[in-house]
C-alpha cells in the first residue's frame, strides 16, 4: 500500500455549496509518469493522471489524498 498524502501549505481548500469539503481521492495508485498517446489503454492514462495528481498534493497545490 502506498504511502497516504494530504495536501501542503499552499493548498486552496474547495467547498461546494452546503461547505463540504472537496478534494481528489485516488486509490489503487501505482505510479507511472509515461503513456503512448495512439493506444488506448485507460489503466495507463489513469495511472499517469493519479501520478500528476500525486505530484501536484506534494507541491501543496491541490488537496487530496492518494493510497
Amino acid at each position: 500500500m502506498a504511502n497516504i498524502l494530504q495536501g501542503g501549505v499552499r493548498d486552496t481548500i474547495y467547498k461546494d455549496s452546503s461547505g463540504t469539503e472537496q478534494k481528489f481521492v485516488v486509490t489503487n495508485f501505482n505510479e507511472d509518469f509515461s503513456f503512448n498517446c495512439d493506444v488506448n489503454d485507460t489503466l495507463v492514462t489513469s495511472d499517469v493522471l493519479a501520478t500528476l495528481i500525486q505530484t501536484l498534493i506534494r507541491k501543496g497545490i491541490i488537496n487530496g489524498t492518494v493510497a
